[in-house]
């Protein structure tokens, strides 16, 4: 006779060799999130008022990644124990496909939140090296002189990016800049489409994007769609994509197979769901292949 049998036949519950090795991951993971949310430090850099940057730093808290991912791991080792596991007032089935599927969501969310720090710190360095180019060796700052009326969004559209966090309220006031753009420039003459497409200056560039948003001319569809494509932020790609929804609209003849072939690719290297992958999906459908010059309504 077994030891399970044994068991079985006095009711004792068996405990099998990997639940031992989960119960020990439970313990080594609980550890490692208590030492973790009291020894570590968070730490992001800022643009003070002053141009200089300084250093904040806190402790990690529950809804950081690091920290919820610890808890995830916990969640699914308990439910070698558990079909249910409650607390705090709340009761969580143990559905092994469900839990394998939100710790991958809760991965790809954080390589996101990584990219944006990776976007921030880069919008910060950018915007140091402008501060400091603007201050002569004398101390002075020096502000450059518009040019034309659209230089002045153009400028803000940038301080906004260097100087603002990531997030829902950074993305209402860019968002806020480009309708200003778009009422500026509807039914504007001898703007410059070309030049500002082209310029390193991403302002200027999202510029020529609202531009051709509100006026739009198919004759632009290739040079935009290859701005599109190629734009290293993701608030100046997303509008690019929207003003060549409008510029492909009844134009859908301008859309061809080499054109059709980068925007499928960039979808592909998108995370699904996001804004961008979802703006050229509908822009695909709305351009099927051989429709011609019609566009889906």
């Amino acid at each position: 006779m077994t030891g399970a049998d044994k068991a079985s036949m006095t009711g004792r519950r068996v405990i099998r060799p990997f639940e031992w090795v989960a119960a020990l991951l439970v313990v080594l993971a609980a550890g490692a999130a208590i030492a973790m949310f009291f020894t570590q430090e968070v730490c992001d850099q800022q643009l003070a008022a002053t141009g200089s940057v300084v250093t904040v730093c806190r402790h990690p808290q529950m809804t950081d990644p690091p920290m919820v991912i610890f808890g995830l791991v916990i969640l699914v080792l308990l439910g070698v124990f558990f079909s249910e596991v409650s607390g705090f007032g709340i009761t969580l089935k143990r559905q092994v496909e469900e839990a394998r599927s939100t710790a991958q969501e809760a991965i790809r969310e954080t390589r996101q939140i990584d990219e944006r720090h990776r976007e921030a710190a880069g919008d910060l360095a950018e915007g140091v090296r402008e501060a400091l180019n603007r201050v002569q060796p004398s101390g002075q700052v020096v502000e450059p002189m518009p040019v034309d009326p659209v230089d002045p969004l153009a400028a803000r559209y940038n301080e906004i990016r260097w100087t603002m966090s990531s997030g829902p309220a950074r993305t209402a006031e860019m968002t806020a800049v480009v309708h200003e753009m778009i009422s500026l420039l509807r039914g504007a003459r001898e703007f410059d489409v070309a030049s500002h497409l082209r310029s390193s200056d991403r302002g200027l560039r999202l510029a020529a994007v609202a531009y051709l948003y509100a006026n739009p001319d198919p004759a632009w569809a290739r040079q935009l769609a290859e701005t599109a494509v190629s734009e290293d932020k993701p608030f100046n790609e997303y509008w690019a994509l929207k003003a060549l929804s409008e510029v492909l609209r009844g134009h859908c003849e301008e859309l061809d197979d080499a054109m059709r072939d980068k925007l499928q690719l960039r979808s592909r290297q998108l995370p699904p769901g996001t804004d961008r992958s979802e703006q050229i999906n509908k822009l695909l459908h709305d351009c099927p292949p051989g429709r011609g010059g019609q566009a889906v309504t």
